[in-house]
Parts: structure tokens; sequence; C-alpha cells
């Protein structure tokens, strides 16, 4: 069961970890594009200006860069190059040019430079650690970036590549004339991208793109042929016609992308249909979970009404005498803490306590006191065990094991030793199984023996047990429908599941309470330990015209000391007998017994011990399962990673690479 819910709260937490993770923008270089604009003008003497916008989120990043290939056949350098920061307050923060090239640029410093033999770019230094979103104004100039044929001046440019890593999540463009066409028909445009690009001629001088979400590794470029010579001044001229070739191209190209897109468009309505249907089917599988769980919890519910629950037969305030002459503290202690939170299992160090102390008054064990006021339990060996109980002889046989184990471990005579509650501890600690076995086997042998005396059914642990059992299925199942609902989508019968779920696992516990029960007879003897328990807790504030006598009060201990009220029950003694009970007690007295408990808090001093040694033995048993597992973890230290497998390093890109390091 404990290794069940372990594996809960992991994936719980794996779950949460991972939501954690999904919604984290911020992470170890990280840029991410929100706007990216273009301006661009072509100019007449064939140039072209660009001014790029980029509205970028960054984190833990030095340096930003842009790069682009060389090609004396497409254009024929960069020059102009410039790079600002655009502040809130709106003013521009102009960057410092260097003319050295440098992996990490100083913040505030830019250069544009050939870095290779066919790679120019354009880097500066950011140096921001903690996620921001901050707005640069990065422009250049391309010399012969027009061509004029004999029939077309044609403008082809790759603004963004096909290995670029930054997402945008809005790309626009406008590209201006140098000066207006007369005739819209002599000008030609084309992009070429993602299907959800647009390309338009918004006047006879201003031509717009623009794309809602560019991917990384996904290119955009655009294409104008003007057929009318507006770039009177370009040097850059062939002597050939080119129109036919361009229109021949771009028509091939629409085509194929019309094939795609039509293709595209059957993949989406087959999309389209399938979510229908799984739609269809799904809100059939929500009925069918809501209708589902309506059954159980109406089942449930009935179980539950017709579960009777026992009442004590006399309501009892005070009961003076002991409800079974016989009882052990075991017995005593199944009953009263039968079905109540704080159960017999989280009380087994009182129990044993008090166990203990029965066993003394039973001359099966004496206390004695050293001379450093320490207190040693010795076994009497000459006393009968048979007439001993299973909880009892489970008790001493804990005393007697950690007796031989301490004899043995010093070399002595087990029948001259002594044992503390340290060497208890020490034993616990040692020989978890044979400890634990006789701690653990305690209730089980309290609950047969309850069981002959007719104040217990034991066919209702069984049923109690199936109830325990579909509980824990319900509450699992709704924490399967919240990483559902955190990592899938949001359904109206996952929420719905979630809530039936957690309605059938209440209706199951509060079935798996009431249907392990004590009979009619043990509910009624439980009520008289729980009168006895408040009869000692308040025994001084009561007329009382006979006071018990005080070797009654020595058995009334082991009891309280059972249900944890030593102490209360202690104060009770001092108000009647204060001659026994003061500093000036005689340890050799013949009211040794109380004398002890009240000088050294002794029930609280057993039960610490006892406590500390049931933790030492089931620290012992984890222990040892673990190590039984097999298998060891080692570390080693894994290499750096080189400068080619870190995300936005530096690494060959084509025209207009973005990214960041």
């Amino acid at each position: 069961m404990k290794k069940k819910i372990t594996i809960i709260i992991t994936l719980f937490c794996m779950c949460i970890l991972f939501i954690f993770l999904l919604n984290t923008k911020s992470y170890a270089g990280y840029q991410s594009i929100d706007n990216l604009n273009y301006d661009v003008e072509l100019n007449e003497d064939g140039t072209v200006d660009i001014v790029e916008t980029w509205e970028i989120y960054v984190s833990n990043t030095n340096t930003l860069f842009k790069t682009f290939e060389l090609d004396d056949a497409k254009y024929g350098e960069i020059t102009n190059v410039k790079v600002a920061e655009v502040l809130d307050t709106g003013e521009t923060l102009n960057f410092t040019k260097t003319d050295e090239y440098a992996y990490h640029v100083q913040k505030g410093y830019y250069y544009g430079l050939e870095t290779s033999s066919n790679e120019f770019e354009i880097a500066w230094g950011v140096s921001i650690d903690d996620g921001d979103t901050r707005t640069y104004k990065i422009s250049y100039t391309i010399v012969d970036g027009i061509k004029t044929y004999n029939d077309c001046s044609e403008f082809y440019w790759q603004f963004i590549g096909t290995t670029n890593e930054i997402d945008v999540a809005e790309l626009k463009g406008t590209i201006k004339l140098p000066t207006a066409v007369k005739n819209k028909e002599d000008l030609k445009v084309w992009a070429h991208g993602p299907l959800n690009g647009e390309i338009q001629i918004v006047d006879n001088e201003t031509v717009s793109f623009e794309v809602s979400y560019l991917y990384t590794e996904t290119m955009v470029e655009t294409r104008i042929a003007v057929l009318e010579n507006i770039f009177t001044e370009n040097q850059n001229k062939v002597d050939s016609n080119r129109l036919d070739s361009i229109l021949s191209e771009e028509t091939q190209w629409a085509n194929e992308a019309n094939a795609e897109r039509e293709k595209l468009l059957r993949e989406e309505k087959m999309q389209e249909i399938i979510e229908a249907i799984l739609g269809f089917l799904l809100v059939i599988a929500n009925i069918g979970i809501i209708v589902f769980y309506i059954v159980k919890i109406v089942k449930y519910a009935k179980a539950l009404s017709d579960v009777k629950v026992l009442e004590p037969e006399t309501k009892i305030e005070y009961f003076r005498d002991f409800p079974d002459k016989e009882a052990t503290p075991g017995d005593a202690a199944f009953l009263y803490y039968f079905d109540k939170k704080d159960n017999f299992k989280k009380n087994i160090s009182k129990i044993v306590s008090a166990t203990i102390l029965d066993l003394a008054l039973k001359k099966v064990i004496s206390f004695e006191e050293d001379d450093k006021n320490n207190i040693k339990i010795r076994i009497n060996y000459s006393i009968e065990k048979s007439k001993l109980r299973s909880d009892e002889l489970s008790v001493y046989q804990i005393l007697s094991n950690t007796q031989k184990y301490i004899a043995h471990k010093n070399d002595q005579d087990e029948n001259e030793t002594t044992i503390t509650m340290k060497d208890i501890e020490k034993y616990a600690k040692n020989n978890d199984r044979s400890f634990l076995s006789n701690i653990e086997g305690i209730e089980s042998n309290v609950g047969d023996r309850q069981a002959d005396k007719e104040n217990y059914d034991k066919k209702s642990e069984k049923i109690s047990e199936k109830w325990r059992t579909k509980k824990v299925s319900y509450y699992t199942a709704a924490f399967v429908f919240v990483c559902l609902l955190a990592l899938m989508i949001v359904l109206p019968a996952l929420f719905l599941g979630i809530i039936f779920n957690i309605v059938c696992g209440i209706l199951c516990s509060k079935l798996q309470n009431q249907t392990r029960t004590l009979t009619q007879k043990g509910v009624n003897e439980k009520e008289e330990w729980a009168g006895l328990k408040r009869y000692m807790e308040n025994f001084s504030l009561l007329d009382e015209r006979e006071v018990p006598e005080l070797v009654l009060w020595e058995k009334y201990m082991v009891f309280a000391t059972a249900f944890g009220i030593a102490d209360k029950v202690l104060s009770q003694l001092k108000v009647k007998y204060p001659e026994v009970l003061d500093e000036y007690g005689n340890f050799n007295s013949s009211y040794t017994y109380l004398y002890m408990m009240n000088r050294y808090n002794f029930d609280r001093m057993i039960g610490n011990g006892i406590q500390r040694a049931y933790n030492a033995g089931i620290s012992a048993r984890n222990a040892r399962q673990a190590a039984s597992s097999g298998g060891s973890f080692s570390s080693r230290r894994w290499p750096e990673a080189e400068a080619s497998q870190v995300v936005g390093g530096r690494r060959r890109r084509p025209e207009a690479g973005m990214g960041g390091r």
C-alpha cells in the first residue's frame, strides 16, 4: 500500500513539474520574436535599404545575430549597418560600432562583418539574464540588390532562411518602389514561404507581405518584377530577357503550391470529419461516464443508508470499575481506539508501554534504579508465563530477546542481565524482523481474542477492506482525470469525472468505516472503557464518598498509560495521596510502582523509548529492503557541449539566418 501511495505521489509531482515546464517561457538561451517588421526601400540606383524591427523576448542571452550568405550572383555587398534599441519611452539608443569580430559581443556594441568566405554577420550585445522583451532596429543597405534586364527589373530577396531557429509570432513587411509605376499591370509580385502568408500590391508604388505565424526552419522570400524602367540609375544590368523565365518559374511554383494547398484542404476536411466522428463518440462516452458514476453514487449511497450503525445501549459518563477484569491493555485499547482517527497502530507505543507496566504488576518483570538514577528492567524467569495473553507474550518476547542480545553482546549471564530502553532500541535496530514481527502482531492477536469474546465481527474486516480498495481506486481515477485536464484537453466529462470520483471515494470511505464494526456487545464495552477514561481524568473533581484503594490505582495507571492520560491521572492521585507521591517518597516503599511513575514520568519515559525503538526498527527494515532491491548508480562528468550543439550557437546558415548565443 505504501509503495502504491509513493508511486501516485511521484507521478503527481512529475505531472506538476511537466506542467510547470510547459508553461515556463524563460529558460537558458531562449529567444522568441513577437513581431518582426521589414521596411524595404528600392532605390533608383539598384541599392536596397532595409530596416528590420525586432520585438523579441530574450532570456539568458549575451548576443543576438543575423547572418547572410554571400553570393556575387545575387547581390554585391552589405553596407551601412546600424543597430539600435528602441526604449519603452520611444527614445532610440544607438549601439556603438566595432570592427572586431567577437563570439560574444559586449553589451551596447555591434558589428557587421564578413566572417568567412561566404558569410556576412550582423551581431550585437544584449547581455540579458532574466527574461525580458526588447525592441531592436537593424538597418543595412544591399548593393546591387536589383537586376535590370532588357524586359524587366527584378528584386528577389530571402528575408529568412530555412535553418532559422527563432520562431516569429507575426511577420509583416512593406516594400516601396523608387517611384510609382504608371500601370499596375506592369508590377508583378510573388512570395515564397508558408501557405498562410500573403503578398499584395497596395498601390502603384507599394507592396506588402505578412505571415501570421512563422515556425522555425521556414523561409520567407519575395520576388518583384517591374516592367517599366523606374531604376534609371541602376548599373547592375544584364543584356538578356528575363520576364518569360520568371513567369514560367512562378507559374510552376504556383501550381505546385496550389496542389499542396488543395491537398491540405482535403486533409483538413478529412480531419474535420474524423473530429466530428470522434466528437460524437466522445459525447456518447461522456454520457456513459456520467451515467456510470451516477449509478455508482446512487448504489453506494443506498448501501451506506442500509448499514446499521450500532450505538451503545446505555450512554455512560463515568465508569468506575474495569469493564473486563481479565482485559489486557491491548484489549482495552483495541475497543477504545476502534474506528478513531488516532487508531490502534498510531498508539502502539502507548499500548506496549502499558503492557510493560502490566507485566510489572504481574511480577513478570521488575524495575530497578542504579546509582545514576537510571531505570532498568529485570526479567523474573521464575514466574510462569503460560497464563500470559498473546499480546503480553509478544511484549515479553521483545524484553527477553533484548536481554539475550545485550547479554551476548557484553558476554554476560542472561539471568543477571538488566536492560534499559536504549538497549531495546539497539535490539530493534539490529533485529528489526523479530522486533517488528512482535510489535505488528499485537493488533491482530488482540482482534482475534475480541472476536472470540464476540466483541468484534471479523467478517466485517473483509467487507471494509473491499470498500477501502474501491476508495483508493476512485481517488486514483480522480488523480488521472486531473492529469488529463492539465496535459491534454478540457472536457465537461473530465470535470465531472473528478467530482464523481471524489464523491465515490468519500462514500467508500464512510462505508469502509461503518462496515468494519464491533458487535453490540463490543460497542457497549467500548462505551464503558471510554467512561473509565473520563472517570480517571476527572476523579478529583467528583464528590466521591469512597476513595478507591491505592492498589487499584496501580492498575488504573496501566490503562491510563494505554489511553495516553497517565499524567492527568497522576495529578488526581496527588490530590488524594500526597504523602505517597511527594518528593520524599521512598524508592523501597510498598508503593514503589506509583512513586516511580511520579518521580521519573515513567510512562512517558517507557513510551518514548518504545517509540524510538519502533522507529529504529522501521528505518532498519526500509534500509534492508532498499539494499536488497539491487542496483546502484554511479555518476560521471559529461563533457561540455560543443558550440555546434548549443541552441543558437554559431553554425553555417543560409541567407538571413537569425539566432542568439
